[in-house]
């Protein structure tokens, strides 16, 4: 599996004590999905904080186990303490540091950026990917538009890449065209919807009040579904077009 973590220079709707608790709610659902961790890092402008944050958490093995780090931006949030920051974790990483400085009146998002190199990097890792993982950190709780933008970036990039695909936005919230596992108490509400706009999707969904096959039609399809034994289980079954999932 390909599994990588991404950090935006958003910030967070919750403590880092509530991201912990309920982080691990959606999982992979197939049992022998094996990931040998993180490999693969990308780093969005100031979003290079919390990712020292994260990597000084780390055992010897974690790290070892770090292959690519990739940061790009255009420095317009780093200031001068985080331009002296970047030059230090260059060093600190060098021969697994990738760096992409773009000019600041770039017509694309840095999220936009990544999501390009996640891509490039699937097609060209050392294993054919048979699924993909991506955690993203700061993608939500900042300007509404910025979050929009971040949910269809990544959903288009789910479309685009060659394997099934899951993108945890945050704690609570997902794009999937791959089979995932919800873990909530009886009776916990949860929604699943198209991704895309204009976009009709089929989904098998078990283990909830609303179960079976359903088509989404149409935007608020798939709203307030209630989980019924302590699992739910969602599989998308139209290829290329990704389901958005929200604990609600």
């Amino acid at each position: 599996m390909f599994e990588a973590k991404v950090f935006l220079a958003g910030p967070s709707r919750q403590t880092e004590e509530e991201r912990k608790a309920s982080w691990n709610l959606w999982q992979p659902h197939d049992p022998v999905t094996q990931s040998g961790g993180v490999r693969f890092v990308y780093i969005a402008d100031a979003g290079l904080e919390s990712f020292i944050s994260w990597f000084n958490s780390l055992s010897p093995d974690e790290t070892a186990r770090l292959q690519t780090v990739v940061w790009c931006g255009d420095g317009d949030s780093l200031g001068k303490h985080g331009l002296e920051l970047l030059r230090s974790t260059a060093a600190r990483l060098e021969g697994r540091w990738r760096e992409h400085m773009y000019s600041t009146d770039k017509d694309f998002s840095d999220c936009a950026a990544m999501t390009s190199m996640i891509e490039y990097d699937v097609r060209h890792a050392d294993e054919i990917a048979d699924r993909m993982w991506v955690t993203v950190h700061g993608a939500l709780g900042g300007r509404f538009d910025h979050e929009l933008a971040n949910i269809f970036e990544f959903a288009g990039m789910l479309g685009r890449v060659s394997c099934p695909a899951t993108v945890a936005l945050g704690p609570e919230i997902i794009l999937t065209t791959a089979p995932v596992s919800l873990t909530l108490t009886s009776q916990e509400k949860f929604s699943v919807m198209a991704a895309l706009p204009n976009q009709q999707a089929r989904v098998v969904i078990s283990g909830a009040r609303y179960s079976g096959e359903f088509l989404l039609r149409q935007p608020s399809h798939g709203l307030s579904n209630v989980v019924t034994a302590g699992k739910a289980v969602i599989q998308p079954m139209t290829a290329g077009l990704p389901l958005l999932g929200i604990i609600s």
